[in-house]
C-alpha cells in the first residue's frame, strides 16, 4: 500500500495548487482525478473553454462593428464556428498540459480515478476500468 503525506482529491483549482504547494515543501504528495485532464470543470468545460470562446466573439463583434471606425475594412466577417471550437480545444489542452507538468516539476502523483475517504488516513481510488487501490496518508 502506498502512503503518503497528503492526498487531495479532485484537481480542480483549489486541489492542484495544494498540490503544487504540498510538493514544492517536500512532502509525498497524490492527487486523485476522476477525469483523465487535470484543472477540474472550470479549465475542461467552464470557466476557461467559455472566456476563450467569448474571446473569439469579441473579435468578430469588432470586426463587424468597430473596425471601421479605426479605418479598418472588413467586409462581411462571418463566424467559422468549427475553427473557433479548435482555438479554444487548443487553449484548454495548453492549460491542461501545464497543470500535469507542474504536477511532476513538483513530484506529485497523479492518480486517474474516483478518490474516497475510506478511514481514518486511507484514500480509495477506483479506476475506471473498476479496479481499487487504497492507499495510506497523513493528511487528506
Amino acid at each position: 500500500m502506498d502512503k503518503f503525506d497528503v492526498v487531495i482529491i479532485g484537481s480542480g483549482p483549489g486541489g492542484y495548487v495544494a498540490a503544487i504547494r504540498a510538493g514544492q515543501l517536500g512532502l509525498k504528495t497524490a492527487i486523485i482525478e476522476k477525469d483523465k485532464e487535470l484543472g477540474g470543470t472550470c479549465l475542461n468545460v467552464g470557466c476557461i473553454p467559455s472566456k476563450a470562446l467569448l474571446t473569439s466573439s469579441d473579435h468578430f463583434s469588432f470586426a463587424k462593428k468597430e473596425a471601421a471606425k479605426h479605418g479598418i475594412v472588413i467586409e462581411n466577417p462571418r463566424v467559422d464556428l468549427p475553427t473557433m471550437q479548435k482555438r479554444k480545444d487548443r487553449v484548454v489542452k495548453t492549460l491542461t498540459g501545464g497543470v500535469r507538468q507542474l504536477m511532476k516539476t513538483n513530484k506529485v502523483m497523479v492518480l486517474e480515478g474516483m478518490g474516497t475517504i475510506a478511514a481514518p488516513g486511507k484514500v480509495s481510488v477506483k479506476s475506471s476500468a473498476g479496479e481499487t487501490q487504497e492507499i495510506e496518508t497523513k493528511n487528506i
